[in-house]
């Protein structure tokens, strides 16, 4: 989960705005202090840290609102909570079409439609829970389990023999695991080396050779076996 794409998680804020969508084309970033819904398109949350290094959080898909933060935060005793050692960007990794909600905007909507702030909240806890699952893999897990743990979430279904889409770029899969792209292909080469899976690094696919090990390392359990 905490690799997952979030995709329509919002899709009841589709039609609520009278406004029409912007594009927003590829590599735009966005201004803090409205809350945004995503039409079209893919976007890309990264920290970045006061010296410069980097941190991919996740990617979002059409139906999902981005940047409630303002909402949640505005005008609280909270925010000064806040660290202030790394700045969150969203970028557009493609072309995108975006509708933009000002805090009394989404106040007036959520008066006359409950349901909509409701949404905001369910979709955030589910946020909360990728960035607490991110936390406990960066400071628990081996390089070889987020490896494989990733991967294991890109099964493509049916495939025989088994293999996962690597449909990232190694520099990017490795901002999303919190790791440097040589640390990762390092990972890649001990899972190789140990039989799990083979790979080659100009394709967008991994075979996995022993899919129980494979997965025992990802989750601490086989495939299909509840703990």
């Amino acid at each position: 989960m905490s690799f997952a794409e979030l995709v329509t998680q919002n899709h009841c804020w589709k039609n609520v705005s009278s406004e029409k969508p912007r594009l927003y084309t590829k590599g735009s970033t966005f201004d803090d202090g409205y809350m945004y819904f995503l039409v079209s398109g893919r976007l890309r949350l990264t920290a970045l840290s006061a010296n410069g290094g980097e941190k991919i959080i996740w990617y979002l898909g059409e139906g999902c609102c981005f940047n409630e933060i303002v909402l949640f935060l505005e005008n609280s005793e909270n925010a000064s909570l806040l660290p202030s050692t790394a700045s969150f960007r969203y970028e557009c990794m493609e072309d995108c079409y975006v509708q933009k909600f000002t805090s009394e905007q989404v106040r007036r909507l959520g008066k006359r439609h409950p349901e909509l702030l409701l949404n905001l909240c369910q979709s955030y806890s589910v946020k909360v829970a990728l960035l607490a699952q991110q936390v406990v893999s960066l400071s628990v897990e081996s390089h070889l389990t987020r490896v494989c743990k990733f991967l294991a979430s890109r099964i493509i279904p049916g495939s025989n023999p088994m293999r996962a889409r690597r449909d990232l770029p190694l520099f990017e899969m490795a901002g999303l695991l919190g790791m440097h792209r040589i640390t990762l292909y390092k990972a890649l080469r001990t899972a190789q080396s140990r039989g799990l899976l083979t790979f080659d690094k100009n394709s967008d696919e991994v075979v996995i050779l022993q899919p129980e090990t494979f997965f025992y390392e990802a989750h601490g359990t086989m495939p299909g076996v509840k703990c």
